[in-house]
């Protein structure tokens, strides 16, 4: 019988504080900021936050969101009524973010938060970076949700979901010899680096990433300013992967079998790639970024770990997860085909 639902009999741990009033917390980068809560109108950008909000509070607080997120109307019942406040988390659009009057602004510190500060806390509206996509930060990030917005069961809810799928991972990946893996994100040849929470999904997945050596000095070494990193072919081959894992596209309905039958099929007729051990045992997989993403990339780490070690996870069933996820927490309907393997289009 297949592992696929949340066991609904555990009872996730929360805190309290009082309703009302000013707080104040520490934000990603450790700055202090302080707020009316419950916060009744926000402005967000990056797609993970808002799936954040929406798990723990609803859309009903959500003023404002970028049009990088609000595209994908069918995953956003609703969201014509929300104001665009940018094209995305780099370009926020002030005057409408102040229209709006918003109670709190949040951005993903590879935002413009800087920016952001600078020109809205002087008009007394408060700026946070809440970095949603960041896998290491999942727990830390939902319960500051559900304080913020006065609803902690929710967001005990949501971290229990989290760490029942982590805590599962952690336990079966004990003592695994790790595959090498290549990730290559919509680019050819564009793949994700230490820093990354890419990068950290295959490693939670127990994949060693091929290129978890390199390294970026200076001003983009903090954590998420590396979002692509273009490599050398022939370095690809030289490190030998295990599996080659490709991220595309970014869209809540699922991508057409050709589309991905032309993307893996592309990828192992890559000159050399042949001879790497991905291409002659098939393991070369294309999966989408919003199974990849799901659940702060719980979802997207648990089908890389069915994929590296079949054995160790036979009766998961990571599509059913992120069923879950889609209709529990978002509240849309599940989807079926987010993912899809070179075998497959090799018989």
């Amino acid at each position: 019988m297949r592992s696929c639902c949340f066991p609904a009999q555990a009872k996730p741990v929360h805190s309290h504080l009082p309703p009302g009033g000013n707080f104040t917390f520490t934000d990603d980068l450790g700055r202090s900021v302080t707020v009316n809560r419950p916060v009744k109108r926000v402005a967000i950008f990056n797609r993970y936050g808002v799936e954040f909000i929406r798990a723990i509070a609803g859309m009903d607080p959500i003023v404002g969101v970028d049009a990088g997120t609000a595209k994908e109307r069918e995953y956003w019942p609703g969201i014509e009524n929300i104001a665009i406040v940018g094209q995305g988390q780099a370009t926020p659009n002030y005057d409408a973010i102040v229209a709006l009057r918003p109670d709190l602004v949040i951005l993903p510190r590879n935002g413009s938060w800087q920016e952001a500060e600078r020109v809205l806390t002087p008009l007394h509206i408060p700026v946070a970076v809440i970095t949603a996509w960041d896998v290491l930060k999942h727990e830390e990030n939902v319960t500051l949700m559900g304080q913020l917005f006065d609803r902690p069961d929710q967001a005990a809810e949501l971290n229990a979901f989290y760490q029942h799928w982590n805590t599962l991972l952690q336990e079966r990946l004990k003592g695994v010899t790790r595959k090498r893996v290549y990730l290559e994100e919509v680019g050819d040849y564009r793949t994700l680096l230490p820093g990354s929470g890419w990068h950290d999904m295959i490693e939670t997945g127990g994949g060693l990433n091929v290129f978890r050596d390199v390294s970026i000095t200076g001003d983009n070494q903090s954590r998420g300013s590396v979002q692509g990193f273009t490599v050398d072919p022939e370095e690809v081959i030289a490190r030998a992967p295990d599996v080659i894992l490709k991220l595309q596209p970014g869209q809540y309905a699922p991508h057409p079998r050709e589309f991905s039958r032309q993307v893996l099929t592309g990828i192992a007729a890559r000159p050399g790639f042949a001879g790497t051990p991905a291409v002659r045992e098939g393991q070369v997989y294309h999966m989408s970024y919003y199974l990849a993403g799901g659940c702060s990339k719980i979802v997207g780490a648990l089908q890389v770990a069915k994929w590296l070690y079949p054995e160790r996870f036979a009766d998961i069933d990571p599509a059913a997860v992120m069923n879950e996820w889609l209709t529990r927490f978002q509240h849309v309907p599940a989807q079926q085909g987010y993912t899809a393997g070179l075998g497959e289009f090799r018989r």
